[in-house]
């Protein structure tokens, strides 16, 4: 097994992760970066914030061009489908992973792809796969390993009917209708996307009015363009259970109502990516 001492290890290489690196490579330290992905960006670059919003951007430019009434005199509104505008997402991602590439590069902070899992409280292993080569010991350790969508153990995520907000940028084709649980930052912001490419959304939340963290009035226009788009928004509803077979998605409430749709996605909280790290170790 190989050794390298470093002043600080960062697990982690998303925004949290990065900035921790930098500042302390600025300030003289010597730092080295664990990232389990291929590529630099973590979570926000290759699943989050970046595709969503790039998404988002993309969807935004098909509206204005089907609402504008000069573009109108020249020929139909277009509609495009769901993969070819996660082709321009893709675009963007490319680009964030080269930027923030040379950002490691620059500052001279070492980079190991793989598992980062503690051996002690100054020591973390690099596991590729089930073996281990690579060992780093440092005086200090930043976790910033970010989350992942909460999994809800009666819902079957292997169904190709049924995504979160990971697995949804895999989605292959365009669905008619569209069932979204938890109207949150992530599910609204979906509702929009899908809504602007002609999907009719049924926007599912157990609370009483949409981002409950901002002010009333910011919560109530999201509410009324959403429904302007085609949105239907349902409040007060609780989760029950989830039916899919080759045709359809059902969603059970706990009311008893049920809401049937093409496709499914889970959109309804997030949990920290810590298991396997070794943490007992520390």
């Amino acid at each position: 097994m190989t050794d390298y001492r470093y002043d600080v290890v960062v697990i982690g290489a998303g925004p949290a992760g990065e900035g921790a690196a930098m500042n302390a490579a600025k300030k003289g330290k010597k730092v080295a970066v664990v990232e389990d992905k291929n590529m630099v960006g973590g979570n926000c670059t290759h699943l989050g914030t970046i595709p969503s919003k790039a998404l988002r951007h993309a969807v935004k430019q098909i509206i204005q061009f089907n609402t504008n009434p000069m573009f109108r005199e020249i020929g139909e509104p277009r509609w495009f489908s769901f993969p070819r505008v996660l082709k321009s997402a893709e675009k963007v991602i490319g680009k964030q992973v080269k930027l923030r590439t040379e950002f490691y590069g620059r500052n001279r902070i070492s980079v190991y792809t793989g598992k980062a899992r503690f051996a002690d409280a100054n020591t973390i292993d690099v596991f590729h796969g089930s073996q281990t080569n690579t060992r780093l010991h440092a005086k200090e350790i930043v976790i910033a390993t970010g989350s992942s969508p909460w999994r809800p153990s009666n819902i079957d995520f292997t169904h190709p009917r049924v995504y979160d907000s990971d697995t949804i940028l895999h989605l292959e084709h365009t669905p008619r209708t569209l069932i979204i649980y938890g109207a949150g930052v992530i599910g609204c912001e979906y509702a929009s996307i899908f809504t602007g490419l002609g999907v009719k959304v049924d926007l599912i939340h157990p609370g009483d009015r949409l981002l409950n963290f901002l002010d009333d009035e910011i919560s109530d226009a999201l509410s009324y363009h959403l429904r302007d788009k085609g949105a239907l928004i349902r409040h007060h509803e609780q989760f029950d259970s989830v039916e899919a077979n080759d045709k359809y998605v059902t969603m059970v409430m706990a009311s008893g109502k049920k809401v049937k749709a093409d496709a499914f996605l889970w959109a309804a909280g997030r949990s920290g990516n810590t298991s396997d790290l070794g943490l007992e170790n520390i």
